[in-house]
């Protein structure tokens, strides 16, 4: 073990080490991203003499013949939480084919991708100068994956409690979301100063959190605070029982009880978090599932957006932002990708990216994001393409799909409608049906990757200059 552990140090001396942060908000298909990812680099040799083919198309290194072979890195920080690949694609192989389960906690996955140098001195000391050992033309990614509820809790630490608060019951009682919250309210009303005020916390904070569970399962978006939502190592502590309270009632022992477990939230759970992750996070893809919100309907796209535009205001990779104070200063290269392209006809994809990039212009109206960083990118992104892509036969001919939606047998044809144009919608006009596909059968996928659309083009992106 001791004489692997050297071998492997000395390989690692010369290589390059790339941290990718894939973010996005709940259900954006981050798990689905990384598993497609990482299978496609480990079968990517089997596609070699197929160019433009395979999940990896429009990779540089895949397409120009220089791409020799990937494998994961299991002793690379291995007394931290690896993400977990195998579970995660075996749900996603053979006949019987699922979404794979949501990551719960924080987890990273090291792949080592080994390519030809092209640069002359690379090559040259690699080949004729016995360096080969110390890792030239090898590039480690690290790709760090965390719930997407957490990334809703960045814009808390702007707020103290008292705006927070009035911004939270504010949003509480909006039309999209009242329904949810009559048993909190009910609670809050009939507080009771003189209890014991951390019982009574207790009580509030299980209340939110069944608010906040169902505004999640409608497809609500701005679910404060996100580790009542998945708790991961601070399950059961004291530090998340809180929730937010009116004003009238700041003198009691309860407000200030609550005040004080805020503030700690904010020092001892969000900011440690970004500290210890975004800082070092070299690349960036944000994953945002435009389309399922654009089925709900205006109140949920219109809270997504708002989370969106809440969330980029942070981003500032120069000075101001909250992730700027923090030292999340490195990052240079930014990717937003719609996902789930795959449940629109083709002639709708590129309609999914422009309307990514109307929803960013909104959102990061003062180019926080888009000015600050070296190099940003929208497109669209299918990870795993759930689809097949027909024309119908009778005039008038129109693209549709071919898939079996959750919960159905058989694959059949779908029109799923087409996407609009404007942003924000005209919502009189939409008639887009989002059909939630099932994974096809992909009995060959454990050789061939997963289908996908633009995955090669996303990873381009994010490493393309730094594995030639």
């Amino acid at each position: 073990m001791i004489i692997k552990a050297l071998k492997n140090t000395l390989a690692d001396s010369g290589t390059k080490k790339i941290s990718i942060g894939v973010t996005g908000f709940s259900r954006a298909g981050k798990t689905v991203f990384i598993t497609s990812l990482a299978h496609a680099l480990m079968t990517a040799k089997n596609w070699q003499k197929e160019k433009g083919a395979g999940p990896l198309a429009q990779f540089s290194v895949y397409e120009k013949g220089a791409f020799k072979s990937a494998r994961i890195r299991e002793d690379i920080d291995s007394h931290l939480p690896q993400f977990p690949y195998r579970k995660m694609r075996e749900s996603l192989l053979g006949i019987n084919t699922h979404w794979p389960e949501a990551t719960t906690g924080i987890s990273r996955l090291f792949i080592e991708i080994d390519s030809e140098q092209s640069s002359g001195v690379s090559s040259w000391l690699a080949n004729n100068a016995g360096m080969s050992d110390l890792g030239l033309g090898k590039v480690i990614i690290e790709l760090v994956d965390f719930p997407g509820e957490w990334l809703i809790d960045l814009p808390m630490l702007d707020l103290n409690y008292a705006d927070w608060s009035e911004k939270s019951l504010l949003l509480a009682r909006s039309v999209a979301r009242h329904k949810f919250c009559n048993h909190f309210f009910t609670q809050l009303s009939a507080v009771d100063a003189e209890l014991e005020a951390g019982q009574v916390a207790s009580d509030l904070a299980e209340a939110w959190t069944l608010y906040l569970q169902q505004c999640a399962e409608t497809g609500l978006t701005l679910n404060q605070p996100g580790r009542h939502l998945r708790p991961d190592a601070f399950k059961g502590s004291p530090i998340l029982c809180f929730a937010p309270m009116d004003k009238g009632l700041e003198k009691t022992a309860l407000y200030k009880l609550m005040q004080k477990r805020y503030e700690e939230y904010k020092k001892k759970v969000i900011t440690p978090f970004y500290k210890e992750n975004f800082a070092k996070i070299d690349r960036q893809i944000f994953l945002v599932d435009v389309l399922s919100t654009l089925e709900k309907g205006e109140a949920i796209f219109s809270e997504m957006t708002n989370a969106l535009q809440d969330v980029l205001k942070q981003f500032n990779y120069s000075k101001g932002g909250v992730l700027s104070k923090l030292g999340f200063a490195k990052t240079t290269h930014v990717l937003f990708a719609a996902t789930k392209s795959d449940h629109v006809i083709r002639g709708d994809r590129k309609n999914l990216e422009e309307m990514l990039r109307k929803m960013l212009y909104l959102a990061d109206d003062l180019n926080n994001v888009h000015g600050k960083v070296a190099k940003y990118q929208v497109m669209s992104l299918s990870s795993v393409k759930a689809t097949s892509d027909f024309m119908t036969t009778q005039a008038p001919k129109r693209e549709i799909l071919k898939g079996r939606p959750n919960g159905e047998a058989e694959s059949a044809l779908y029109d799923p409608g087409g996407l609009p144009l404007d942003m924000p919608p005209y919502w009189e006009d939409v008639n887009f049906v989002f059909y939630k596909f099932a994974p096809q059968a992909m009995p060959d996928a454990l050789h061939q990757g997963f289908p996908a659309i633009n995955l090669g083009k996303a990873l381009e992106f994010l490493i393309g200059d730094d594995v030639l």
